[in-house]
Order: C-alpha cells, then structure tokens, then sequence
C-alpha cells in the first residue's frame, strides 16, 4: 500500500526513535537517512517541563536529519498544524508516525494526515478506539516505513 502523496513526515520521539533510558533504537538513524532525500521530516515530542532542555540535547545527534522540531510539555493539535505550516505540506500529505494511538495517532487523525502507529513498547496495549480512531498503518517499527512508503 505505497502512498506517492506523502511529502512529509512527523515523528514521535520516544518509543518511536528513542527507546527511553538506553538512546536512539538501533535502526533509527539509517531510517532516517534513507527518508531524508524524499521527503521533509520533523519531531513532535511531549516532554515534562524539566527535561525540554534534556529532550532536546537527545535529539541534538541527529537534528540534521530533521526540518523542523518542536519539543514541548504537551503536544496538542496547534503543534501539528504549525509543523506543517513550517514544512509547506497539507494534512493530506502528512504521515504521523507515533507508538501512542492517544496521542498522535488521534491527532493526526483528526486532522487529516496519514498515520503509522508503532504497535510495540510501552503503549502496544493501548489500541485505536472510536474516539482515536484508527491508523492508516500499523507497523512494529520506524524500519517498516521503507517497505510502506
């Protein structure tokens, strides 16, 4: 199910490029690698309000992969919107990739972007509902992203 009308991505940090306490997932930085050439890429991550400065400092490594990154203490519709604002891409030409389905996923949704819910880690309990609403794709990792798009 290749989507030719993707132009951009949004990435989730945490359990999506990081894995929490040990660093960056090891496939994570030639994933990014491999989607940079075709298409924008940014990070959406939610952060409690003392570890903005620390999330940022995580991501500083592999920053130049990205056009846009917002780090915040929550992460709401307004910060999608003005990420795909900054990168000049519609809704429809969006890709959310997130391992929350409350988060993301929703709001990515409800905006009308594609979605990819990493259905692994920490939140791989936590399934689509009605209010969520489904995802586009689901995968086990950011790798499976080179075999959909």
């Amino acid at each position: 199910m290749k989507n030719k009308k993707i132009k951009a991505i949004i990435f989730d940090w945490a359990g999506t490029l990081y894995e929490k306490n040990k660093g960056l997932f090891p496939y994570s930085e030639n994933v990014l690698q491999e989607l940079k050439p075709k298409y924008k890429l940014a990070v959406i991550s939610k952060a409690v309000s003392n570890s903005v400065e620390e999330r940022l400092n995580q991501i500083n490594g592999i920053k130049h992969y990205f056009n846009f990154i917002i780090a915040e203490i929550d992460k709401t519709p307004e910060h999608y919107t003005k990420c795909m604002r900054k990168l000049k891409v519609k809704p429809e030409e969006t890709l959310v990739v997130d391992d929350r389905t409350l988060r993301g996923i929703q709001i990515g949704n409800k905006l009308g972007c594609k979605t990819a819910w990493i259905e692994k880690g920490e939140y791989s309990n936590e399934l689509p509902t009605e209010e969520t609403g489904n995802p586009y794709y689901t995968i086990k990792s950011i790798e499976d992203l080179l075999t959909i798009l």
